[in-house]
């Protein structure tokens, strides 16, 4: 493009013209509406940050391409995070039998994450418990505290990266 305002014409003529359809084309590949409308702000936002040289042509294609790969990236992580889920499930089930120092080491493991908590920034201590010890979801963290979703993942990610080193250090 020869100019950033040719540019943001150009987005914005085909925004109103695919929105929906790249909603759509993301809603049926995630199976969450509310994820698939933020997947879909994302892919707008990347496209306006682009500056290689789109044309007319080809614009839809690269839409629908970064579409893609934002749903890639998503799908992957939570794929990585159900495994998690699912290895964390089946170490619990294969030690059913707890002993008495397995118990005594749980205890002193949630004593320590209850302590590392305690010391985490206001707002990113709240947002942890609602998540970890409330079982709060993102989108309710941030309706309640009236909070972007984005800001609650990203609290949440720096807050659950913190109590991780802070377990690995002492474990």
């Amino acid at each position: 493009m020869e100019n950033s305002k040719d540019f943001n014409e150009l987005i914005a003529r085909i925004y109103a013209v695919t929105n929906e359809k790249v909603l759509g084309f993301i809603a049926q590949r995630v199976n969450d509406y509310a994820d698939a409308e933020n997947l879909a702000q994302d892919v707008w936002l990347r496209i306006l940050e682009c500056r290689t040289t789109i044309d007319a042509e080809t614009i839809e294609n690269y839409v629908f391409a970064v579409a893609r790969n934002i749903v890639n990236d998503y799908l992957r992580q939570i794929y990585r995070r159900r495994n998690a889920d699912e290895e964390m499930q089946q170490l619990c089930e294969g030690t059913a039998e707890h002993s008495c120092e397995s118990a005594v080491v749980a205890r002193d493991l949630a004593r320590h994450e209850r302590i590392r908590v305690e010391q985490l920034p206001r707002q990113r201590r709240m947002i942890y418990i609602m998540s970890r010890f409330q079982e709060r979801s993102v989108e309710d963290i941030a309706g309640e505290m009236k909070l972007s979703f984005r800001t609650v993942e990203n609290h949440l990610r720096l807050g659950r990266r913190d109590i991780r080193d802070y377990m690995s250090a002492i474990a």
